[in-house]
């Protein structure tokens, strides 16, 4: 299993069975990431959350849904080409993936 820090559509069962045929598991309590910041973007039919960096202070929720590996190709088809995978650590210390706004730059730690 991995696990993704959602500040979105995928903690939602409606989403997650309708879009992966499953339930993923979803911790109970949020966590928080810092060094990024929420941002809204319209594409292609809606209004859409998309996580950017920004200084050590900015601070936002998620939840960590745990999703079973061999389904991350399908949940990055879900997600868009708006989207990247990037490795983050929440302050409660979990390592996980979080979609965030392709850029062309690099993050730097």
């Amino acid at each position: 299993m991995i696990k993704l820090f959602s500040y979105g559509t995928l903690c939602s069962p409606h989403v997650q069975i309708n879009e992966f045929g499953q339930k993923f598991y979803v911790e109970p309590d949020l966590d928080y990431i810092s060094g990024w910041d929420l941002i809204e973007c319209y594409i292609n039919d809606g209004y859409y959350k998309l996580a950017i960096p920004a200084d050590k202070h900015s601070i936002f929720s998620g939840a960590i849904v745990h999703v079973p590996e061999e389904l991350l190709p399908l949940i990055d088809k879900y997600e868009g080409k708006e989207y990247v995978r990037e490795v983050v650590k929440t302050l409660s210390g979990t390592e996980c993936i979080m979609y965030v706004k392709r850029t062309d730059k690099k993050r730097n730690p």
